[in-house]
């Protein structure tokens, strides 16, 4: 009998994942007026060498008052999920219109939280939504590539 509870315990405890992000995350709903503003990417391991990746190349994301958005720079990743099979397809200019919406959910095991994030419509190029970080100002914001236990992210940090 207590072979058979240490072997559940330790299926569960090595079946049990988590996101090493998650507790960055944006559980309350924020005013969009004060996630408007600019973002830099200043991390991304989605793939190996960092920023270093992009060549100089410097990501901003502008999130405008009146609900319109311009991207420089943002980088594209292949489709597929697997680490070894990741790579940066370009990096590109997009425009549109962003909005604070729900962009999925943490729990702590027991108890699950909306998160928020921004949402992209009407954009020239087809953007994920990322989720917010920060539960006051400033804001930041993080995009999770596959698998979210995975740790790999996209973070982006308010500029003004």
């Amino acid at each position: 009998m207590r072979t058979l509870l240490a072997i559940l315990v330790v299926t569960f405890v090595v079946g049990c994942q988590y996101d090493p992000y998650a507790h960055l995350f944006t559980t309350a709903e924020p005013n969009q007026d004060d996630v408007a503003g600019s973002y830099l990417l200043t991390q991304q391991t989605i793939i190996p060498g960092g920023l270093g990746a992009f060549s100089g190349q410097q990501c901003l994301l502008e999130l405008r008052a009146d609900g319109t958005f311009g991207a420089t720079n943002y980088p594209t990743w292949t489709e597929e999920f697997s680490p070894n099979e990741v790579q940066l397809v370009a990096c590109i200019s997009a425009a549109g219109r962003w909005s604070c919406d729900t962009v999925g959910s943490v729990s702590d095991g027991t108890t699950s939280q909306s998160v928020w994030g921004v949402c992209f419509s009407n954009a020239s190029t087809h953007l994920d939504s990322l989720a917010l970080t920060g539960n006051c100002l400033p804001y930041g914001l993080i995009m999770t590539y596959g698998d979210p236990d995975s740790g790999s992210v996209m973070i982006f940090e308010w500029t003004k």
